[in-house]
């Protein structure tokens, strides 16, 4: 009897847990597979957000930082934690930007190890703001 109800139990572990996930596609400007820029054709008065979704909860923004033409943008984890990866939607605002070509440098770093950081995750690209 034990088994047949840890049988059930599994089988609806695995039906629940398959279930396809939609999502609702956005308009925005791809810049990662899991990563958007808002508004699609950013202008010099519109607020600028990069969007990343399916982020686990944990990551969490360390560094904002615009040097001229360049941003950087970092999220750090500690891996020793093992905590599990909630996943959710994370909304970076960029903010305004003058008319120009910037470099976005994102980067995710595990801090569990004490220097050099490791880095988990990193992507650049350029984003065009309009007049």
């Amino acid at each position: 009897m034990k088994l047949t109800a840890f049988a059930l139990a599994l089988f609806l572990l695995f039906t629940v847990s398959c279930k396809e996930k939609v999502t609702e596609v956005q308009p925005g400007i791809q810049v990662g597979h899991n990563m958007k820029i808002f508004p699609v054709t950013p202008g010099s008065k519109d607020v600028i957000k990069l969007v990343i979704y399916d982020d686990c909860m944990y990551n969490i923004l360390s560094s904002n930082k615009r040097s001229g033409k360049t941003i950087n943008i970092e999220k750090q984890f500690n891996s020793s934690m093992k905590l599990p990866c909630v996943q959710c939607n994370d909304t970076i605002l960029i903010g305004k930007l003058p008319q120009g070509t910037y470099n976005v440098n994102y980067m995710l770093i595990d801090i569990s190890q004490p220097a050099p950081q490791n880095i988990a995750f990193t992507t650049n690209f350029q984003l065009d703001v309009t007049k």
